[in-house]
């Protein structure tokens, strides 16, 4: 190695190095200001939907974080606006990522439920059928979760009230066609995507 490739070398590692920082310090920076909007309420009475309200402070969040960046960056001597915009992108990724496994997961996740109720009586064993009445009452009959869904379906396009209750869109049947590829793509459960219709019971009347 001659004596002018090792300043070379030096000057790109301390490169590389001030780019992890601004873009881990970026994606910090965008992910606090993420919670803060949470925190804050905004347009908590406006969009019902958490995912699609929490897209939208997604990006607030990374627009935030381009302009912060770019005002520091531009006092300091630390970043450029491609630089700054960059760490916005990365910001909205990594905030719409993390909204995807957690919050949203937490707020509709059946598991989350179960865990939760067992979390009020942590010593006690409850059995399937346990859980299960408790699942029917609470989830679906107190918390009325099945009219929740249909009401952020009816909102997302995916189905239309009728007068018998709800049918099945255009958008709907896209969507299924669509959830349909994802599930075969990364083997997921196929059942809630390729379900069979349940025959109607037929009453019987003793002989």
């Amino acid at each position: 190695m001659t004596a002018a490739t090792a300043p070379d070398n030096r000057g790109i590692v301390r490169e590389l190095l001030s780019a992890a920082i601004l873009f881990v310090g970026a994606a910090a920076v965008g992910f606090a200001i993420l919670v803060a909007l949470f925190k804050s309420g905004l347009l908590a009475s406006r969009i019902d939907i958490l995912f699609y309200r929490g897209v939208v402070l997604c990006a607030l969040a990374a627009g935030l974080t381009v302009a912060l960046v770019w005002i520091v960056g531009a006092r300091w001597g630390a970043a450029s606006i491609r630089d700054a915009i960059a760490a916005g992108v990365l910001s909205f990724g990594l905030n719409l990522s993390f909204l995807v496994v957690a919050p949203v997961t937490v707020d509709r996740s059946v598991s989350v439920f179960i865990l939760g109720y067992m979390a009020t009586e942590p010593d006690k064993a409850m059995s399937v059928a346990d859980l299960r009445n408790v699942f029917e009452r609470r989830y679906l009959g107190d918390w009325r979760q099945i009219e929740r869904r249909m009401e952020e379906q009816t909102v997302s396009g995916n189905v239309t009230p009728s007068a018998g209750g709800f049918v099945l869109t255009p958008r709907g049947k896209s969507f299924l066609a669509t959830s349909k590829l994802v599930a075969w793509m990364f083997d997921t459960d196929p059942r809630f995507v390729t379900q069979t219709k349940i025959p109607d019971r037929v009453s019987q009347t003793p002989n």
